[in-house]
This record gives structure tokens, sequence and C-alpha cells, in this order.
């Protein structure tokens, strides 16, 4: 049988685990040719692994006083006597688990107190009742006018507010169905004038020229944004998808909304800008996930490790340059150049198989996916240093590394019953995190990787560094070309030649 290699790292479990590994996985076609999908380059017939005990867990206690307490419990422990009379059955072993906790303290491992903080978050930002209430009101005010209008007309919420993944500033995404107008752009324009006639619109702009034409306004009353559309049914329809995928994957919610505001807080999140749009990014997650061993069989998972190795996979491992990403089958990662997602001169695209449509790419619109992937490298360096973790101290969260407290968030009340704030969660994460000892130029300014970082991808044939005094140079040579040609233009605008 030929010997096909790809390259994937294997992640040392959280706990040790005595079942066996499982087998490499098959490969999805026999036929292809080799392809590097990861960084490390593992062989198929590799069938020798360490064993588990063999293995340091990946994340440990950063608190050096557990060691310091076990050294000295050893050297003040005297022999056992040989008159002594029988003894007891030794307890039994600490798990791995047992030894991240303490009496009286907060928990000692990194990834659980990550894991504590993205439930809290999460529960920070689940609407109130009173929002809840606020939404349903706006969508009722808005489908009143869509259905004055086309009366016999079906108008859909779909997107985030469907699928129970919106943040509190999030759009409200609607698309008109059946309403038989000749074309969307007549529909958008016969909409805007309804809903100032009845003055319950204002900031309306209709985008026409978008390769789905929409409506965009804030609905006077609630101040929520909405984001109407013509005849689009694949909205809906990934909508199903997304809460089917919700249930089967119970850690994809709390990710999705921590990775939201990520993206948002750094104006990464809107396609029409390059980001990365929530399809795109909930697809990444069950991707990601899929790459988990047993997550679906787990009765509980820890969030802050699966939240590290996402900014670890799509940071610093995934080979965009030639490899895509699937959430659906059995294969997680395709050649690009085979399905046609190559785009020629666009390595740092990601290529994102549509769940709903194998031949269409979610990603190809996410022109800006090099800042994101940077974003995601410093979070997974700022997550996993050693510094940046003590240096928060116990009573600051570690989310707050990645997360930082803009308006919207320090102005919100809520949680269950609409008290929480921000600073009642997190105290102590309103002044920004300082610098340490130059370990990073800025660990967390989340936009460029520093250039000491690894490349994990090709990127022509030259070094970060080269490419950094490249563009240095020929700003130089710009600004002095700009020099010159001042007078010349000063020349031209007084009409002289």
């Amino acid at each position: 049988m030929e010997n096909n290699e790809i390259s994937y790292e294997t992640l040392t479990p959280l706990a040790a685990d005595e079942s066996p590994p499982p087998p490499p996985p098959a490969s999805c076609s026999p036929d292809i040719e080799p392809y590097v999908v990861l960084r490390n380059h593992i062989s198929l017939s590799t069938t020798l692994c360490p064993s588990p005990e063999s293995i340091a867990p990946d994340y440990f206690s950063l608190d050096v006083s557990e060691a310091v307490d076990k050294l000295a419990s050893i050297s003040a422990t005297p022999p056992p006597s040989r008159d002594a009379g029988p003894t007891s059955a030794p307890a039994p072993d600490r798990t791995l688990e047992g030894s991240w906790f303490r009496a009286n303290s907060r928990f000692k491992s990194p990834m659980l107190r990550l894991h504590k903080d993205i439930l809290d978050f999460c529960e920070f930002l689940s609407p109130t009742a009173e929002e809840q209430e606020s939404r349903n009101a706006a969508i009722k005010s808005v489908f009143d006018v869509i259905n004055y209008i086309w009366p016999n007309a079906v108008a859909e919420v779909f997107g985030s507010f469907e699928t129970g993944l919106y943040l509190p500033s999030s759009d409200i995404d609607v698309v008109i169905l059946g309403s038989n107008v000749r074309t969307p752009l007549i529909g958008l324009q016969a909409l805007s004038r309804a809903l100032s006639q009845r003055g319950i619109a204002k900031k309306m702009q209709v985008i026409a020229k978008a390769r789905i034409p929409i409506i965009k306004f804030v609905e006077k009353q609630s101040g929520f944004s909405f984001d109407i559309s013509f005849d689009v049914h694949n909205g809906p329809k990934a909508a199903e998808f997304i809460k089917d995928a919700v249930s089967t994957w119970p850690p994809l919610k709390p990710l999705c909304l921590i990775l939201k505001v990520f993206l948002q807080q750094r104006e990464l999140n809107e396609v029409y800008t390059g980001g990365i749009g929530s399809y795109a990014l909930l697809s990444m997650l069950i991707a990601m996930l899929r790459t988990q061993r047993d997550i679906q069989t787990s009765p509980e998972c820890n969030l802050g490790v699966l939240l590290v190795n996402f900014f670890d996979l799509y940071g610093c491992k995934l080979n965009t340059a030639d490899v895509g990403i699937s959430c659906n089958g059995e294969c997680i990662f395709f050649e690009k150049y085979i399905t046609g997602f190559s785009v020629e001169g666009r390595p740092t695209l990601i290529a994102i198989e549509d769940p709903q449509a194998p031949d269409n790419d979610i990603g190809k619109s996410s022109f800006n996916y090099y800042q994101a992937r940077s974003a995601f490298a410093m979070a997974f360096t700022t997550l996993t240093n050693a510094k940046t973790i003590q240096h928060l101290g116990p009573n600051r969260s570690i989310l707050s590394a990645i997360i930082r407290p803009d308006a919207v968030l320090l102005e919100r009340k809520g949680g269950s019953n609409g008290k929480l704030t921000f600073n009642n969660l997190f105290p102590g994460n309103g002044e920004p995190l300082e610098r340490l000892n130059g370990d990073h130029q800025e660990i967390y300014c989340n936009r460029a990787l520093n250039d000491l970082e690894e490349e994990s991808l090709p990127r022509g044939g030259r070094t970060p560094g080269e490419r950094k005094r490249t563009a240095s140079r020929d700003g130089r040579s710009s600004k002095k070309a700009k020099g010159h040609a001042t007078p010349m233009a000063d020349s031209h605008k007084n009409g002289s030649v």
C-alpha cells in the first residue's frame, strides 16, 4: 500500500488517559499527492507513540508554591521506622485535575481560570428579559411595515438573533420572501420610503451594488440595527444548520461568542471589510472541534483549552497557502488546488467549504484574514505566556488579556438579573495591560506578529525581516519621490509650467 504522508500535529490530552492512542486517520483519497496541513511532518506509517505518562501536560499550573511545598514535605518527612506497626494503605495519587485546586483559593490552573472566565463572560453577554422584549418589539414594528407594503410576503429573521449567537450590539437580519418585486433594488427603495413615512427608522442606507443588495437602518425606539434583503433563501437554511450544530457541539456557543467579541474589538468581524463573518467563524470552530478527540462524547470539556487550540490552529499552524478546511464529512482538511479554491497571488486567504454548498468558498471574501491570523497568533502567545499570566495576579481575569473593556462592555448591565457589570465580573480590568520586560512588542496588541515569530507558511521565498526592510526602503523612496514632486504639483496649481 502506498504510504501517503500528511502533516498533522497531535495534541497532548489535558488529563492522562490510559486508553491506547487512536490509529492514524486514513487518507481521504489515496491518489492525491502528499501536502502539508500543519507544521510537524508525521508519516502515516508511524505507529509508535510515547506513553501518556512520559508526556508533560500542555497546560500546567503556573503557581510554583505547589512544587515548593512538595519539596519541603519530602525533605521534612522522616523515613519510616522498621519497628512501626502496620501502616494504612497509601492514599491514591492525586489526579491532574485534583492538583489544580487548593483550599480557599482560586483555580491554580490557568486553563481552568480561563474556562471559568469564558462562562462568566458569556453569562454577562446573555440577553436580559428586557433586552429580549425590546428586540421582539422592534422586529414586530418593522414586520408591520413590511406586511403593509406586501401583504402576501413572508418576512423571516435569520442570522445570529435566530441562532441565539448574538451579541448585545449585533444587527437583526431579516429576509423578505415572496414579495414579487421585479428587482431587489425596487423593493429596498419602497421599504425605505415606507420606513421614513412611519418614522420608525433612522440612519437608513440602501446598499444596492453589493453582491446581495440590502437596506441598513436603526430602529428608533430600541436603537437596534437591521439588515434587510430580498429573496435570499440560504440565510434561513444556514440558521437551521447553525442551530443543529450548536445542539450537537455544546462548546460551540460560548466559544463563538468570545471569538465574535474578539474579532469585533479589532474590526475584523465584517465580511464587507475583509473580516470573518459569523457563518465562516462557526465553520472554523466546528472544523477545529472535529480535530479534538472525544469532544462529543465527553460530558465536560475545558473551554480554555479549546480556545487556545483554536488560536494555535488558525494563528500558527494552518497552511492556508495549500490547505482549506471543511466542517462536513470525514476530511477536515483538503487541498485548495484540487477543489478550485486556490486564488493565485493570495496565499493568505483562508478557504472554507460552505457546509450548505460544498462548491462555495465562504472564506474567499475575508481578504484581511492575514490580520485575523496575526491576532489569533498573538492571542495564543499571550494566553500561553507564563509571565503574562503571573503578571495578571489572582484577582484579574485571564480573558482580559485578549478582550479589553470597551465602551459597550463597560456600559452594559447583563446577567440573569440585569445588574451584572463588567467591573463587577472582572474587577481591576479597566486599565490597559502593562508591557512585560520587552518579551513581546505589546502582548495585548493583536494586530501583527512580532518579526521574531516563526513563520508557518510559505511567503514567496522571503523572510518577514526581508519583507519589512523592503517595505521600509519602498516607503523612504516614495517619500523622496513625493518631496521632489511637490514643487511640480504647486506649479500646476498656479497655472505655470
